[in-house]
């Protein structure tokens, strides 16, 4: 039997990663430095995994193994590792080097490393410590949530793969539900201006409207017009922006529209809504596909309206001042919609309603 090292015995480490490795014929071991969990973990020896709305079977994930970072055991058990999955959140990966390098002493080949964080270029870390390893990314679009704080069971999205990237030199990689995507790059931006970008409309709006929980600002009537207004039109511009067919982005969008209005994956529009300045950014996930409809000559009216959810939330939320906003704004767009998006803007600080708002769009 081939060994997997999970880093991150969290939610998407045990939910998601475990069972695609196990179905692979791994022998999975669960590496993480929060020591309470891993002895609950040893100490119950299984855990259950359900899928929202019941689509799918549950499934028991056991016959694992499960260290501390500390544990010396987890230095053999990386060295004997086939493959080795990273699910720490990217901030946290560059915490790992001191480990593998250690471990990397005792092995006599490289390292496979997947880094399965949400982000762009999350391995850079890794790669620039240089660990000799060969060390690729995968997306993670699934959610997984544990409805009992107390237990180790996941409810989670049946969502069947995680696209690794395949342009590695070195790699040898064959998992299945592990499929190497060769345009990994195009998928990651993708999946911010698709993804990300129906995830900001449900939260600036939502907490516009007065929403906490996500899944019932998703299915406001007045928010899912917009969704629906705006759906079609994203999937058209990123179609078009990363030469695929219309037909595969628009399948693409609708699954975020799906996830995101799925009201049994409990979330928040706080956890979603926070750090809105650093969301409009000139490459981050609305001001980018509003520059590729306007370079397009789409109409981009909604997006206005999304880009002024935002920044009154920044301002009146987080104190954020937006003179550069209003700069990468300014780059792209004429004088006339400035005024348009400042007037727009007045408006919602003031709290007018959204029927008031739409009006003037």
């Amino acid at each position: 039997m081939k060994n997997a090292v999970i880093f991150g015995a969290g939610q998407t480490g045990r939910g998601f990663i475990a069972p695609i490795l196990q179905s692979n014929d791994y022998h999975v071991t669960f590496v993480d430095k929060d020591s309470a969990l891993i002895d609950q973990i040893n100490e119950e020896k299984e855990y259950t995994i359900r899928y929202f709305g019941n689509c799918k079977k549950p499934i028991t994930i056991k016959d694992f193994e499960a260290y501390t970072n500390e544990d010396p055991q987890a230095v053999e058990k990386l060295v004997e590792a086939d493959v080795i999955c990273t699910s720490v959140f990217a901030g946290h990966l560059k915490e790992l080097i001191p480990l593998l390098q250690t471990v990397e002493k005792s092995r006599t080949s490289k390292m496979q490393i997947i880094c399965c964080e949400n982000g762009v270029n999350v391995k850079k870390d890794l790669v620039e410590s240089g660990l000799n390893a060969i060390i690729t990314e995968g997306i993670i679009f699934c959610t997984t949530l544990k409805p009992d704080s107390k237990s180790l069971d996941l409810l989670c999205e049946d969502i069947e793969e995680i696209p690794i990237d395949a342009k590695v030199e070195g790699l040898n990689l064959h998992i299945k539900r592990m499929p190497l995507e060769e345009r990994f790059s195009d998928l990651i931006q993708r999946k911010i201006y698709t993804y990300n970008f129906m995830s900001a409309i449900i939260a600036y709006l939502g907490w516009y409207k007065g929403y906490e929980v996500y899944g019932d600002a998703g299915n406001d009537s007045q928010i899912d017009h917009v969704i629906q207004t705006l759906k079609p039109l994203v999937s058209r511009v990123i179609a078009r922006e990363f030469n695929i067919t219309y037909e595969e982005q628009l399948a693409f969008t609708q699954r975020a529209v799906n996830k995101f209005q799925n009201r049994e994956i409990i979330d928040t529009i706080y956890r979603n809504a926070r750090q809105a300045k650093r969301k409009l950014g000139i490459k981050e996930r609305i001001l980018s596909p509003m520059r590729m409809t306007v370079a397009q000559g789409e109409d981009y009216t909604w997006f206005k309206l999304i880009v002024c959810a935002a920044m009154t939330y920044a301002h009146k939320v987080e104190g954020e001042d937006l003179k550069e906003v209003y700069v990468d704004l300014s780059s792209f767009l004429p004088d006339n919609d400035i005024k348009n998006i400042q007037k727009i803007q007045d408006m919602m600080e003031k709290g007018e309603s959204l029927d008031k708002v739409f009006a003037i769009l």
